[in-house]
């Protein structure tokens, strides 16, 4: 009988168990804080870069436009980002946090350095190289995406 420790995920299955492992502590982190795990992740991202619109936004965390559109949409109705009409081009906007987005940042990021500082506990390797590897897989993926099927 085959041990199921001998069969290890492939290149698309493994980031799969990286994302699911990684989204449970991420929601343990928001726990309470009324934003769900992939919210977190677009207001993180705009708390750190700044402002940015949705295409850049749908560039950057790998969001298709309709999921990333209905996410921005709940997080404008809970208060966490605003849109804000670009005056050069009164139809296009980027988004910004509010000082409410601020605050559950900041509440969350308290919960968050404890949690990554466990995560390198556990890093058996150097976590610049982990992180190296894991770009050179995204882009793998990302040029995949852009080929005509």
């Amino acid at each position: 009988m085959r041990s199921r420790t001998t069969v290890k995920p492939g290149l698309l299955l493994q980031p799969f168990v990286l994302s699911q492992l990684g989204g449970l502590l991420i929601e343990q982190m928001v726990e309470g804080a009324g934003i769900t795990p992939s919210e977190f992740a677009l207001t993180s991202w705009v708390n750190v870069n700044g402002d940015a619109t949705p295409t850049e936004l749908s560039r950057d965390l790998g969001l298709a436009p309709t999921t990333l559109s209905a996410m921005i949409e709940r997080l404008v109705r809970k208060g966490q980002l605003k849109r804000v009409r670009r005056p050069e081009d009164g139809r296009s906007y980027v988004v910004t946090p509010t000082a409410k987005g601020r605050a559950t940042q900041a509440a969350i990021t308290k919960r968050f350095f404890p949690v990554i500082s466990r995560i390198r506990q556990h890093l058996d390797a150097d976590e610049e190289d982990v992180l190296a590897t894991m770009r050179i897989l995204e882009e793998a993926l990302r040029s995949t995406l852009a080929e005509p099927e």
